[in-house]
């Protein structure tokens, strides 16, 4: 790129960067809010808050890069249209495609960027935090445990810990279990852990009793230094970890196997996910083409460009509008994957017709009759 193009970029990538930043911070109070169970109902650290929805950022960021580069381009060809900057350098000698260059270069490295982020960082980001939820959720001292109160975790059985550390060892724990209706078993013991045994949670408790009224009514006394007690009737036996269809790579999508199909319900889902990870990013380019077509494609108008901005913020909302629709089809009709590549080019190739078409005359208006 020679200089003036290389401002140009300068000036397109300021209002690229502040729009991702904005449309990011966005979709992390948007997440944020979906995450605030890991507090209230997890007593998770604002650290493991943090980090859950910091992996979901990725698949917004990448729904969002075409708006955000829409609205760069916007931004910073219609300050530079104001200031007269690209009609002097088209005044120069620049050619209408030297001046779109820097425009469509940085549609492109968005694209790749867009793509990168669909293919690797997204799936990547998602298994990491699918994991750290299915850890958390399956945390039975943390889901069934409340420090200084008495829980109820089932029919019958009552659950009670004074204290809890950072580790998960509990002091002082109690447990009633009447179960049993030939008689109650009471477990007092100084310390208690939560562990998982041969895939089940058990409770683990050290130097306590265990109390039990005999069906004579006598009150039987055992002592132990170690006792298992175990949880996994109070824990959700449904909880499977596995991978959404936003979770996976390419190759999973394009190749699934069995499991995969029948969770999806049907190979058409997957192919529909696989092939707008691949469409998706033609929008960037397609939205700096449309965002240029506003200026580039008709006579300079000393009055501004208000009207045909509008005109393409809809044209752009409804192209992608369009593809959202072609996707949400592709998942019944795996013929119609074609479309979603579709509506991007023929949108950009639309663009770039406008952008280049001859300059229409302007006739001169015959003289006024006296």
């Amino acid at each position: 790129m020679i200089l003036v193009q290389r401002y140009m970029f300068r000036q397109l990538l300021g209002p690229f960067l502040t729009a991702a930043g904005a449309f990011a911070g966005l979709a992390l109070l948007t997440q944020s809010l979906t995450n605030i169970e890991l507090i209230s109902d997890y007593r998770e650290t604002a650290l493991t808050f943090l980090k859950v929805t910091l992996l979901a950022l990725p698949q917004l960021v990448g729904l969002l890069s075409p708006f955000a580069i829409f609205i760069a381009a916007l931004v910073g060809i219609n300050r530079m249209m104001s200031d007269s900057e690209i009609t002097v350098a088209s005044a120069s000698g620049l050619s209408r495609w030297g001046v779109l260059s820097p425009i469509v270069r940085l549609g492109v490295l968005a694209l790749v960027a867009n793509l990168a982020v669909n293919l690797f960082i997204q799936p990547l980001s998602y298994r990491e935090m699918r994991e750290s939820l299915y850890e958390l959720r399956t945390d039975v001292a943390a889901s069934l445990v409340r420090p200084g109160s008495f829980s109820r975790l089932g029919a019958g059985v009552t659950l009670y810990a004074r204290e809890t550390d950072a580790g998960g060892r509990m002091q002082e724990v109690f447990i009633n279990d009447a179960r049993d209706p030939d008689g109650t078993s009471t477990y007092v013991a100084r310390e208690g852990v939560i562990v998982r045994a041969a895939d089940r949670p058990v409770m683990v408790l050290l130097d306590g009793n265990v109390q039990q009224v005999e069906d004579d009514n006598s009150l039987s006394f055992l002592t132990f230094e170690r006792y298992e007690f175990d949880l996994s009737e109070f824990v959700d036996a449904a909880q499977v970890l596995f991978f959404k269809d936003s979770d996976k790579f390419l190759d999973e999508l394009f190749f699934p196997d069995a499991a995969s199909v029948a969770r999806a319900r049907g190979v058409e889902r997957l192919y529909a996910e696989a092939h707008y990870r691949l469409s998706a990013p033609i929008y960037n380019v397609t939205m700096v083409l449309i965002a240029a077509a506003a200026f580039f494609g008709g006579q300079h108008s000393r009055l501004g460009y208000g009207r045909r901005v509008l005109i393409a913020i809809g044209i752009a909302l409804t192209v992608r509008m369009l593809g959202f629709a072609a996707q949400s089809a592709a998942a019944d009709d795996a013929a119609l994957n074609i479309v979603q590549y579709v509506i991007p080019v023929a949108a950009g190739l639309a663009a770039l017709v406008i952008i280049f078409r001859p300059a229409r005359k302007v006739r001169p208006r015959p003289a006024a009759e006296a």
